[in-house]
This record gives structure tokens, sequence and C-alpha cells, in this order.
């Protein structure tokens, strides 16, 4: 069971089945396992995303300032 319903897993369930990975059959599971490691949209990182702000970057500890 997830508790945390703001999982990378539940996500693409939601967004393929319209439903959260728990409520899903085990091949439905497999599925969802399998983009997940497969698909590189789902690896990509929130912070990578170019309308991440600053304030978000600094609440993750990630760097704000670019180092030259």
């Amino acid at each position: 069971m997830i508790k945390n319903k703001n999982t990378t897993i539940d996500k693409i369930a939601l967004s393929e089945f319209d439903t959260h990975y728990d409520n899903l059959d085990a091949n439905e599971k497999q599925w969802c396992h399998d983009e997940m490691i497969n698909n590189k949209k789902w690896l990509k990182k929130e912070w990578e995303d170019p309308l991440f702000c600053m304030a978000d970057k600094w609440k993750a500890g990630l760097p704000i300032y670019k180092s030259y």
C-alpha cells in the first residue's frame, strides 16, 4: 500500500489508467514499473525543468547560482 500518493509510480498509474497504483491488478502494476524504469520522461527530476524556480531549488537543497 502506498501511503504517499505523490510518487512517480502513482503518477504513472494516474496518467495511464486514471486510478491510483494501489487499485491496479498485477499486470498493470508491472506495466507501470516497466514504464517508470524504461521511459526517460519519468526519470527526469523536477528541478531539471526550466520553470523550476529558485525558491524551489533552495528548498530542495540545490545550488541556486551557477558556478563558472
